[in-house]
């Protein structure tokens, strides 16, 4: 709990929010961030967009990020083991060294976004539209990736 106030904090500060109008997580726009060190398991977020922002070091484990935008972020040493993120966005995102093992996307949109050193353990990852992207996968043992519609799409499998 002290990490979500910690980062409400971060929120305010940043996109000049008043203590009254501090949104939740849900229908919310979250841009030119930095986010480190920090455990975000559980977190709800619906109908979002975020933008510009940096994520180091957090755990997302069983997160729900369901019809969210993420636009120009960077996700470094992410888990997001067991999340759902289905019907969400990614556009220009880089992700090194995350885990989505467990996790569930679907529905998905992911364009000209690089994955380098991810773990894709019992992913669910089909039915997406994916552009301009590619993957580079450390461990994919067990999931489910198919379905997906591809344009300019680089897999590669350690």
């Amino acid at each position: 709990m002290e990490n979500v106030f910690n980062l409400y904090s971060a929120i305010k500060e940043q996109n000049d929010y008043k203590t009254d109008d501090l949104p939740s997580f849900n229908e919310i726009e979250i841009r030119d961030l930095i986010v480190c060190d920090s455990n975000l398991d559980d977190l709800i977020s619906v109908n979002s967009i975020y933008s510009h922002i940096e994520f180091n070091k957090i755990s997302f484990y069983s997160t729900y990020f369901v019809q969210t935008s993420f636009h120009q972020c960077t996700f470094k040493n992410v888990d997001f083991t067991k999340s759902n993120l289905n019907n969400t966005s990614f556009t220009f995102c880089s992700f090194i060294t995350c885990s989505f093992a467990g996790a569930e996307i679907m529905g998905a949109e992911i364009t000209a976004c690089n994955f380098k050193n991810c773990i894709f353990t019992n992913i669910i990852f089909s039915d997406n539209i994916i552009n301009d992207t590619q993957f580079e996968i450390t461990e994919r043992s067990f999931s489910v990736i198919n379905d997906n519609i591809e344009k300019n799409v680089i897999w590669s499998f350690d």
